[in-house]
């Protein structure tokens, strides 16, 4: 398998001249802008949805080591993202690695992950703040008790949910300057909050509280850590937005970083805190810190973080949503959607592709409820971290001359035991029998890992082996962020992602591969025939040309031509 996939660096030099492209995205997001994309596209689904829903059903106070334990499984797929996001800065993030690395048919898988995953968890945080605001008002609101009933809805629908949704698609059909401003804003409001939120509770915590620690054992902060996956989707979002950063080589690796540790960070000190502050059984799953506030006696600092939720959660919606048109406008440049998802405004903004995916959470959060959603997002999200992580290892290892497909057939191999060993771990460990199959299933994980080390060195630059190319349009790979220690790190991140995917609800799983079954069947009536890259169909060897806005508007056609 050949990987001639990558953009040139130095593109300034090569297009000095050259005029950018009137349908190329601009690229006007900073550092600081990345970040905040992140942070408010994470802070709030975890600290205001998740955080009563774990300590209180799955962990106790050992939910801290249920989100240190996913918080650093996101950091080993981040490694990955960092490095891939440098130099790959494309729209559409971890479909344009995959398909880089694997060719269109895991692409669209990805791209259909993805979709689970921004239109689906934009949903779900919807139709959480409506439940929080018919708290909050049931709580308020002595008179008028007809006001209440009329927005509480059925156990179906959601009005409130339905108009957050519908004013957050608004606002990102303005264009994305105009949200970024909204991003920003919120973004400091929300630490604030959260910042008021984890001092306040440090005030009123009770050591008596931690004890028992893990009431629910092992297993319950594992599930945990499954469940709080959910609150770190923000890092991804970041890297969908490539195509309008700012210098992405040096920026994105860098925000995703700085993303993950601080929201781990904060997320941990927060949850450690609100177990402190009331007894783990108690907490709610809905609204925990107002109502462990109320517990204390701290009604001003209830009423505070109530409102603070109300107000700053909906920015998690705009964020999150405001990666699928992005998404959709790679898929569509590659012909795997139809060109009105590729379409770009006077204003340089994706108008009708932001409708049509706004439109489609609109009607998700309406009627879907949030616990039929989560375990689907957090499997959808497993899987594309995983794909993700395989990429690194394709795109540096390469196989013999006479088997060069050998890196991808060992890394099937590798998934397919990670998931057996993952299952008899986590669903027959308790016998001397499932012990002993677990630790073989171990072994041969590992033995996979290290062939894949031994018999496929090491590739002399990113991508592999390019005979199409000379040595000068090749990536340099001085200043890149590098992933460490591959292909071990990225296999153990594959290895955690289907451990933490098994403990979730079978209907999850089952939903999402009635998901992916049907993007499958997409692609071979519609995506593969009209395929820019793969005009023949994904078997054969194909051309794919797509625009790359790089540096000071500059623009270089990089063709990618994979060997399947």
């Amino acid at each position: 398998m050949n990987y001639d996939a990558i953009p040139a660096d130095d593109s300034n030099d090569l297009l000095a001249n050259e005029e950018p492209r009137s349908f190329l995205l601009e690229r006007h997001l900073s550092l600081m802008d990345l970040i905040a994309v992140g942070i408010s596209g994470t802070v709030g689904s975890g600290i205001f949805v998740l955080s009563g829903l774990v300590a209180s059903q799955y962990a106790g106070p050992a939910a801290v080591l249920s989100w240190m334990i996913s918080g650093v499984t996101a950091l080993l797929s981040a490694c990955c993202y960092a490095e891939l996001s440098g130099r790959i800065p494309l729209a559409g993030g971890a479909y344009a690695y995959n398909y880089v690395a694997m060719g269109e048919i895991f692409a669209v898988l990805t791209a259909a992950c993805l979709s689970i995953e921004y239109i689906a968890a934009a949903a779900a945080v919807s139709r959480s703040w409506g439940d929080k605001c018919i708290l909050w008002l049931t709580e308020e609101l002595t008179t008028s008790r007809w006001i209440i009933t009329y927005l509480d809805g059925s156990a179906t629908f959601n009005p409130l949910a339905l108009v957050l949704s519908a004013g957050t698609v608004v606002l990102l059909l303005c264009g994305v300057k105009e949200s970024k401003a909204a991003t920003n804003f919120f973004t400091v409001l929300k630490i604030i909050v959260v910042s008021v939120m984890v001092f306040g509770a440090m005030r009123y915590v009770q050591p008596s509280n931690w004890t028992p620690f893990a009431p629910y054992g092992v297993g319950g902060i594992v599930r945990g850590a499954t469940g709080t996956f959910f609150g770190y989707l923000g890092y991804d979002q970041i890297t969908a937005l490539a195509g309008e950063a700012k210098n992405a080589k040096r920026n994105l690796p860098l925000a995703l970083m700085c993303e993950i540790v601080f929201v781990m960070t904060l997320y941990c000190a927060a949850n450690w805190f609100l177990t402190g502050m009331q007894p783990y059984h108690e907490i709610s799953a809905v609204s925990a810190f107002p109502d462990a506030f109320r517990s204390v006696g701290a009604n001003m600092l209830a009423e505070f973080v109530s409102i603070g939720e109300i107000v700053t959660l909906p920015i998690v919606v705009l964020v999150t949503i405001m990666a699928q048109p992005r998404l959709q406008y790679a898929l569509a440049v590659d012909g795997l959607l139809p060109p009105i998802f590729s379409e770009i405004d006077e204003h340089g903004n994706l108008w009708k592709g932001t409708l049509i995916s706004g439109g489609i959470m609109t009607l998700v959060s309406a009627f879907v409820p949030f616990e039929n959603l989560n375990d689907m997002i957090s499997c959808a999200v497993l899987l594309v971290l995983s794909l993700t992580d395989t990429s690194v290892v394709l795109l540096w290892h390469e196989g013999p001359s006479s088997r060069p497909s050998l890196p991808f057939h060992l890394m099937s191999v590798f998934h397919f035991l990670s998931l057996v060993a993952s299952l008899v771990i986590a669903k027959f460990a308790d016998s001397f029998l499932g012990k002993t199959i677990a630790v073989l299933l171990l072994c041969a994980v590992a033995f996979t890992c290290f062939a894949v080390y031994r018999w496929c060195p090491r590739a002399a630059v990113f991508g592999g082996h390019r005979p199409h190319y000379h040595e000068q349009e090749l990536h340099k790979e001085e200043g890149y962020f590098a992933t460490p220690f591959v292909p071990l790190l990225p296999c153990v991140a594959v290895f955690v992602n289907w451990y933490l995917m098994v403990q979730l609800e079978l209907l999850g799983a089952v939903l999402l591969l009635v998901c992916l079954a049907l993007s499958v069947v997409y692609y071979f009536s519609y995506g593969g025939h009209h395929s820019v890259g793969n005009k023949g169909g994904w078997e054969t060897t194909s051309t794919h040309e797509r625009e790359v806005e790089l540096e000071g508007n500059d623009a270089i056609i990089d063709r990618v031509t994979l060997d399947h």
